[in-house]
């Protein structure tokens, strides 16, 4: 929770900066290139990445590192001209290519690394490279953006270049002998266990890229910049509390689910999914609520007008992506059945797909987030559905009635609170967003959602 916070920041610091300096067309560049690479790198590394964090938390004893990163090194080598080729068949610049790059193979080496230090749980290592390369990858692109007016590209530069700083200051960390030298048995382990994984995510991965593509195709570079800021503000805030739930939720479920059975394992999800929706339920209304102020707080002018209307729209779309994330696809880990979070990444990827076709070159951006919260929330439908086949997933009707109760409750008076104009920005922020947590963590105590009440009264009570 620690390192996605501060990395969080950097990300507010690093739209609230850059929407200011750079134009929506040079943000654009930016958008695009940076979903570009990250597509690139989940196809080409993700088999890597799942296989070390599989098979590397069973022991110290089961040392892939140079195996791993062999067959990384390998990948990178050919990944320019897979690169050029995937460049020419979809017809994205080729302007900007070489800094996309970069930064998909900085993004696929530091999840390496990543995963190395959560599987063997080198927590402190995690937190610290994490927030490294959050600051580094800020401080490059003030150099280079501000310094040396490099635009989109110099934003896409200085991300890869604190990806490969940070880097360099950790990567000795995970290569302390005794080393196993390369094993092809390792290597054969991995790729039957990490391809299909990557195939089943595959849809998920084109479907968070795929949006901005067609933006930029109908409607240029600038509206995917003015798109694009909007929906990685949102991103920040929603994911940041969802994985940070989520991170937790599914090691403790397959401990339950191995050791404890069924009733055990059903308690564990209905008060996982309790407390997942206690955080974004209300996070996302009161974004919804406030996306005007949001925007002329965050924001730099010629992004504002259209987040505000972006905003209240891509809340929700990410509220149910985050479901899908990080609750029903724990049903699909636990049954050790990719294939079916593949079937649900396909179905959300078409509606996805239809949906923006029909609804962009009429409503534009606004038909562009409509479509994602369409296809999102039949997404998580269809995943409950799913999940009938893999663990079937408890339905946690009462928790969430109260939880949706003491939202309403907290949206009624921030939405009064909105008509109080102050002559400062953040005060104008500050005041309904404080409104709205007070009000919500009072009701939320009330009717003891996620067992807040008995904390409280324990709390206070010893007090």
């Amino acid at each position: 929770m620690t390192a996605n916070v501060v990395s969080a920041v950097f990300g507010f610091a690093l739209v609230m900066l850059f929407t200011r300096v750079l134009t929506p067309h040079e943000y654009g560049i930016y958008v695009v290139g940076m979903g570009i690479a990250s597509l690139f790198s989940s196809l080409l590394f993700n088999w890597i990445k799942t296989s070390l964090l599989r098979f590397s938390s069973e022991g110290e004893e089961i040392d892939m590192r140079l195996t791993a990163l062999a067959a990384f090194a390998v990948i990178a080598v050919v990944s320019p001209f897979l690169f050029e080729l995937f460049v020419l068949v979809s017809g994205e610049s080729g302007g900007y290519a070489m800094e996309a790059l970069c930064v998909a193979i900085g993004v696929g080496l530091f999840e390496f690394l990543q995963e190395i230090f959560r599987a063997h749980q080198r927590t402190g290592l995690f937190a610290s490279s994490m927030i490294v390369r959050s600051a580094t990858a800020f401080a490059i692109s003030c150099l280079l953006v501000i310094g040396f007016d490099l635009g989109g590209e110099g934003l896409l530069l200085g991300v890869a270049g604190g990806y490969f700083l940070t880097l360099l200051l950790f990567v000795p960390k995970i290569l302390k002998p005794p080393l196993k030298p390369f094993d092809p048995a390792i290597l054969k382990t991995m790729l039957r266990f990490g391809l299909p994984m990557t195939a089943s995510g595959a849809a998920f991965t084109l479907h968070s890229f795929f949006d901005r593509i067609l933006i930029v195709a109908l409607l240029g570079e600038a509206a995917a910049g003015i798109y694009g800021a909007s929906a990685d503000f949102v991103r920040q805030i929603i994911l940041m509390m969802g994985v940070a739930i989520g991170s937790a939720v599914v090691p403790m479920a397959i401990r339950f689910y191995s050791r404890n059975g069924l009733e055990a394992t059903n308690q564990h999800m209905s008060k996982s999914f309790e407390i997942l929706m206690a955080l974004i339920l209300p996070a996302t209304v009161g974004m919804a609520l406030t996306s005007g102020r949001l925007a002329t707080f965050i924001l730099g002018e010629d992004f504002r007008d259209a987040a505000t209307v972006l905003i209240p729209v891509l809340v929700f779309a990410w509220l149910f992506r985050t479901i899908t994330y990080q609750y029903i696809h724990v049903s699909f880990q636990l049954a050790k059945k990719p294939s079916l979070m593949g079937v649900q990444g396909l179905f959300i990827l078409v509606l996805s797909v239809s949906c923006m076709a029909i609804l962009v070159p009429r409503f534009e951006l606004v038909g562009a987030a409509v479509s994602l919260v369409i296809s999102e929330i039949c997404g998580v439908a269809f995943g409950f559905y799913l999940s009938r086949y893999a663990y079937r997933l408890p339905v946690v009707i009462w928790p969430t009635v109260k939880i949706c109760l003491a939202t309403v409750l907290m949206a009624i008076p921030t939405y009064l609170s909105l008509r109080l104009q102050l002559n400062n920005d953040f005060l104008n922020l500050i005041v309904p967003v404080l409104t709205g947590a007070v009000i919500y963590v009072g009701t939320a105590i009330l009717f003891d959602i996620a067992g807040l009440r008995r904390v409280f009264l324990t709390r206070f009570g010893a007090a």
